[in-house]
């Protein structure tokens, strides 16, 4: 029985040359065969069959048994396309890995490039947004200063402050003295926490390299506004003036 051109075809798209194509096909027909039987049953050249049939094996299609001269085998067709196709997509997975690194660091360098120092946000939802992600990129300190009518936030960000102790990040939280105790004592298992009758606005220094300064109701229909920021010159100034006020006589441990 002889290959069809439909499936010989068919072989040729999954990556097989014409030659490994007659030399398998010989080996399902005729069992265990040396090069120079696959050569004569297959009508390849003696030149080529090695190669052909060395390529079967490394795919792993042909077993090979040692000897002078090398016997070859055959294996069986659901196993030999099992294991071309377990082949193709370790190779597929590995290209696509090396073509996404290369790929993402341009595409990452021309957002670095095209990213503002400074950005404004809006409402609620969005600046807590940014918060948690702030605080999921913070990697050795976090300083957070919540005013009296800022500390609803302290609830909702409580859960990622556990995490960052967790990650050995030292936090230290300056907030109002009309903090609920409830929040306080969830807070204070994760971090320092002092508290100062006046402060001036909010906000959550990262690592001296990010910034969000709370400001409260905005302009557009009393939504909230803040600012967000990497500018290392900012943040350093924002992480001043909270080591000035968190070390001030008005400041009180909790």
């Amino acid at each position: 029985m002889s290959l069809s051109e439909r499936a010989a075809a068919s072989l040729e798209d999954l990556g097989l040359t014409g030659s490994e194509i007659k030399a398998y096909v010989a080996l399902l027909k005729g069992g265990s065969m040396t090069a120079n039987d696959v050569s004569r049953e297959a009508r390849i050249p003696y030149s080529k069959v090695y190669d052909a049939l060395e390529s079967l094996h490394s795919r792993g299609w042909v077993e090979e048994q040692k000897g002078r001269p090398i016997v070859y085998t055959a294996k069986p067709p659901d196993t030999a396309l099992e294991e071309l196709k377990a082949r193709q997509e370790t190779e597929r997975k590995e290209k696509e890995q090396i073509a996404l690194d290369e790929l993402m660091g341009i595409y990452v360098s021309r957002g670095e490039q095209e990213k503002p120092d400074i950005w404004i946000m809006r409402g609620t939802n969005e600046i807590l947004s940014r918060v948690k992600n702030l605080m999921l990129n913070c990697r050795a300190e976090l300083l957070v200063a919540f005013p009296s009518q800022l500390v609803s936030i302290a609830d909702r960000v409580e859960p990622l402050m556990a995490a960052l102790k967790e990650k050995g990040v030292k936090s230290m939280i300056l907030t109002s003295p009309e903090i609920p105790p409830e929040a306080a004592a969830q807070l204070g298992k994760h971090a320092e926490i002092r508290t100062r009758q006046t402060m001036y606005g909010g906000g959550l220094i990262s690592d001296s390299r990010e910034v969000i300064l709370l400001l409260g109701g905005g302009d557009q229909g009393g939504l909230p506004l803040a600012i967000w920021a990497s500018h290392h010159g900012l943040a350093s100034f924002a992480k001043d003036y909270f080591e000035f006020l968190w070390n001030s006589p008005e400041t009180s441990k909790l």
